[in-house]
């Protein structure tokens, strides 16, 4: 059964939006606090040759898409599906997936992670994080290396399935522990 999207309100003031080294922006337009858990609905534009998250599940969600604007790849369990504007794809817990943006054009897609678990908190605590080390290029090697200790820090949310996956994720994330590097925020309690 696919979830029903809503209608996208425009992004308020009080709206979290997430700007990345990559040039995403990933906007929150329905927060898990206002659907009491049951969902976290965002909307994020992705620049030509974006930062693709790893290849990852999500144990206990659903994940939608839908295209706005452009053309979004996705990776489904192995095999990568063109989306255009006006498709979705509904991806349930336990299917390997993740996504990006090999067009010219940037892409606009609507999101929805249900339920929300701790979504949101992965989510900004990337931005934070990032933000706050100064990366300003998403060719950066670091934020590769704090995507990694993130992943291991939110399990419930986030998980790699495949053991080339874990191991590239654990050894990045021994690195950056070697080099001294770590997932606080000062002034966040995250």
């Amino acid at each position: 059964m696919q979830q029903q999207l809503t209608a996208m309100p425009e992004a308020s003031p009080s709206r979290a939006r997430y700007p990345m080294p990559d040039g995403s922006v990933y906007t929150v337009v329905v927060s898990a606090a206002e659907t009491g858990g049951e969902r976290t609905e965002m909307e994020f534009t992705l620049p030509p040759g974006n930062v693709s998250p790893p290849a990852h599940i999500h144990p206990r969600q659903f994940d939608d898409f839908e295209v706005l604007e452009g053309v979004l790849e996705v990776l489904w369990d192995g095999s990568w599906r063109t989306l255009r504007q006006g498709e979705r794809i509904s991806i349930p817990p336990g299917v390997l997936h993740t996504f990006r943006n090999r067009g010219d054009g940037h892409v606009r897609a609507r999101c929805v992670h249900h339920p929300a678990m701790r979504f949101e908190r992965y989510l900004e605590h990337i931005h934070r994080l990032l933000t706050a080390r100064g990366l300003k290029s998403g060719k950066d090697p670091r934020v590769l290396i704090y995507l990694c200790m993130l992943a291991l820090e939110y399990r419930d949310t986030v998980l790699s399935p495949r053991l080339r996956e874990r191991l590239l994720l654990r050894t990045l994330a021994t690195v950056g522990r070697l080099f001294r590097m770590n997932t606080g925020v000062a002034g966040w309690a995250g």
